[in-house]
């Protein structure tokens, strides 16, 4: 997404009044646009394949999540749409539920609505969202957790291409797809098959558990991306 480019939106809720008051604040924005809006449910993936939107908001279902950030299913359509999970509780099972599931974004329906844009325009970009009331439950959960073992992630990475690596480094860093692309000198639509092709490969819902694998296995510890020689040193003489 640059920043001249318009995001595609669709709202997935069995409310209707929840669908329509998100449909109006986001329609505020110049930079988004609502593409379609419907329950949850088969006409809700049919409509994700049809109308391939770049961010799915839906409610708190789970299992409709998983089925939607499936590497196979986003594979076969040809599209990986960032998913932002709306609910109307707060809870620690409610944040982890979704972000296992595959979201990369996490908000109350009582966000206001520059939050609620926020989260649309970064979840587009690449990057993740969670609404600041959870934040820090989420970093103290992922303080406690164990670190898997080690091999486990040597012998998942080595399936990865040294580009795919260079691409995940970046995505460890935090950066988005356009900031990726400008610095491997290729474009952002490249960026993102690459993007693809790793989830796919890793097995993983989301850019949000890839960077967590990636920290995890020390392929951050290095200030470049991995194959990257460091710049040359000029001495004065």
């Amino acid at each position: 997404m640059d920043e001249f480019s318009t995001v595609e939106v669709m709202l997935v809720d069995n409310e209707d009044l929840v669908r329509r008051g998100f449909c109006q604040a986001l329609g505020e924005a110049p930079d988004i646009t609502v593409i379609a809006d419907t329950r949850v449910g088969e006409v809700a993936l049919r409509t994700v394949e049809l109308r391939r939107p770049q961010v799915v908001l839906v409610d708190a279902e789970y299992e409709f999540i998983q089925e939607l950030a499936r590497p196979a299913r986003a594979s076969a359509a040809g599209i990986t749409p960032g998913i932002i999970v709306l609910t109307s509780i707060g809870l620690d099972s409610h944040l982890f539920g979704s972000l296992k599931a595959g979201a990369s974004g996490f908000l109350l329906k009582s966000a206001s609505q520059e939050e609620l844009t926020s989260a649309v325009r970064a979840v587009a970009r690449g990057a993740a969202f969670i609404c600041p009331t959870m934040t820090r439950r989420l970093i103290d959960r992922f303080e406690i957790l164990p670190p898997p073992h080690e091999r486990s992630h040597a012998a998942a990475l080595a399936a990865l291409s040294g580009r795919e690596r260079q691409v995940l480094w970046g995505i460890a860093m935090g950066r988005s797809n356009q900031e990726i692309a400008l610095d491997l000198h290729v474009s952002p639509a490249t960026v993102k098959s690459h993007v693809s092709r790793i989830l796919a490969k890793l097995e993983l819902p989301n850019r949000m558990h890839a960077a967590l694998m990636a920290q995890r296995s020390g392929l951050v510890e290095s200030p470049r991306p991995p194959g990257r020689p460091a710049p040359a040193v000029r001495r004065a003489w």
